[in-house]
């Protein structure tokens, strides 16, 4: 173990933390880190103290509650009978924050988790027609929906009333303004931008702040694209993989700083899938991807919520030309957004 942490110190001193991707390099050695010093712990530990551990965390699981910011061995311990009657109900709403949708269909109040109120669903959800919310291209104002082409192994999972038109890129984002049924894709393959990489398409100003930008944002009026400071703090708790009560998608359900119970305010993610640079459409009912507003400055350097399939976090590393879901939040009137 002595090596190991002499190998990873070498590491440590070979890698700039000023670099966005270094920064992300560095937070998945992390993890290696930290289960390496887990495992040396445990061998350490007295029998009878790790079995009262152990029965201490399946007690946790048994009370749905997950209070951490990645996924741990134990996410997976199912607690079926919580999560199966989480109806949606005893949600306090904001009744000064009604959602009112493109389509004119107002959702209700959003709902207060931490310090922003969150939306009750994704942006471009329509119950029939687009129940998983629609897939937006980053920094783009207008979504698509999920559907063919696909690359699922299943081609018929949840698909939307309508998918989107596959054009060449670049384009400008006034261009796109214009085609909100296109996704711009690049016919050669390869990583590429929808258009100039621009860090302030989604509401960031050279100064960090967040100031809507309307042009842009595919949120109604006084609402905004969530932050990534937004998504860590609502991803501290959450359930297990789920279906919704009302519309069979599957997701969690996610309570922010206090424990997941069906007592709490809380909102459900679903897993919406996603369309990559190729046009194609994947994982729909399998992982849920959702940007934030938040660009890291480089090529590639766009922060977005993932989980699913094992895992969960927020990460910096994304390219503006894939199409993620969205879900809008309200700030706390003296917070946030300028």
């Amino acid at each position: 173990m002595k090596s190991f942490f002499i190998f990873i110190l070498t590491l440590l001193f070979a890698v700039s933390a000023s670099d966005l991707s270094a920064q992300s390099f560095l937070k998945r050695l992390g993890k290696i880190v930290e289960k390496e010093v887990e495992q040396g712990i445990d061998k350490l530990k007295p029998k009878e103290n790790q079995q009262r551990e152990e029965n201490q965390v399946e007690q946790a699981a048994e009370q749905g509650s997950r209070s951490r910011s990645t996924v741990s061995s134990h996410a997976a311990a199912a607690n079926t009978t919580l999560v199966a009657t989480d109806k949606g109900q005893n949600i306090q709403r904001e009744s000064d924050c009604d959602y009112i949708d493109e389509y004119g269909i107002n959702h209700g109040g959003g709902i207060l988790i931490g310090t922003v109120v969150w939306a009750p669903v994704n942006c471009g959800y329509h119950k029939t027609d687009y129940p998983y919310g629609k897939l937006y291209q980053w920094g783009r104002k207008h979504g698509q929906g999920y559907g063919e082409p696909y690359k699922d192994p299943k081609h018929n999972v949840r698909p939307d009333k309508t998918t989107a038109k596959l054009v060449s890129a670049p384009v400008t984002p006034a261009e796109a303004r214009q085609h909100p049924d296109t996704h711009y894709f690049h016919e050669k393959g390869g990583w590429f931008n929808w258009t100039r990489n621009d860090m302030q398409l989604w509401n960031q100003t050279e100064t960090m702040e967040i100031r809507k930008n309307k042009a842009n944002d595919p949120c109604p009026n006084g609402w905004r694209v969530a932050d990534l400071h937004d998504y860590q703090e609502l991803c501290k708790n959450y359930s297990d993989e789920t279906v919704y009560y009302e519309g069979g998608q599957k997701g969690r359900w996610f309570s922010g700083p206090r424990a997941y119970s069906s007592r709490v305010p809380r909102i459900f993610l679903p897993m919406g899938g996603y369309r990559d640079l190729d046009g194609f459409c994947y994982s729909r009912e399998n992982v849920g991807i959702y940007w934030t507003d938040r660009h890291g400055g480089g090529e590639g350097l766009v922060w977005h919520f993932l989980f699913g399939q094992g895992s969960l976090e927020v990460d910096p590393m994304a390219w503006p030309h894939d199409a993620y879901s969205v879900r809008c939040v309200r700030d706390v009137p003296g917070k946030m957004m300028h």
